[in-house]
């Protein structure tokens, strides 16, 4: 399995840095959690897909502490095999894939800032959207695997998570970026 790779520009790296620097966990805790998984009277006959999802929101605090709430889901589909007409994963009227197995968690971290720190909304959003997900990752991972040993399912390890910078765009895609955006003068009606 391949690893889950979070992407920052230099900027959003420097800044995210500096909370790192500024501020220590202090409390993480299970907000929500949801589990689920279809009956299971023999092995699945094709093989199931999973897919990994995560955000993360600033949530209200006392002063001096940064408050996020890290939200992780992996659903698995179980894959039609070719050849393979009446798959039950498919519903009738739906085109959509029956999800066979879901595994979905919120933590709400604490981190306590240094005092003196001032940290800025451009702060808060470098941090949440990487090194925040990257923290409350092992927590997640734990509590997968083992709920889905109690579902009777085999364990999984979810993949290893990335944090990388951001490719910059080179000069020939920046100016394609730009034209699709318009060209000056042009007033929305």
């Amino acid at each position: 399995m391949n690893a889950i790779v979070i992407e920052q520009t230099q900027d959003e790296t420097k800044l995210a840095f500096e909370v790192h620097q500024n501020g220590a966990i202090n409390r993480i805790r299970l907000a929500r959690a949801k589990v689920a998984s279809a009956a299971i009277d023999e092995a699945p006959k094709s093989h199931i897909s999973v897919a990994f999802n995560f955000k993360s929101k600033p949530l209200s605090a006392p002063p001096n502490v940064l408050r996020l709430e890290i939200a992780f889901r992996m659903a698995g589909i179980e894959e039609k095999e070719e050849g393979q007409e009446d798959a039950p994963e498919k519903k009738p009227d739906d085109k959509k894939p029956e999800t066979v197995v879901l595994v979905e968690c919120a933590y709400e971290v604490d981190y306590v800032l240094r005092e003196g720190f001032e940290i800025t909304a451009e702060h808060v959003k470098a941090f949440k959207d990487g090194n925040a997900i990257f923290n409350a990752w092992p927590y997640f991972r734990e509590y997968l695997q083992n709920n889905l040993q109690r579902m009777g399912l085999p364990p999984l390890t979810a993949p290893f998570l990335r944090l990388q910078p951001k490719p910059k765009l080179r000069k020939r895609e920046k100016n394609e970026h730009e034209t699709e955006r318009g060209l000056p003068g042009q007033g929305r009606q």
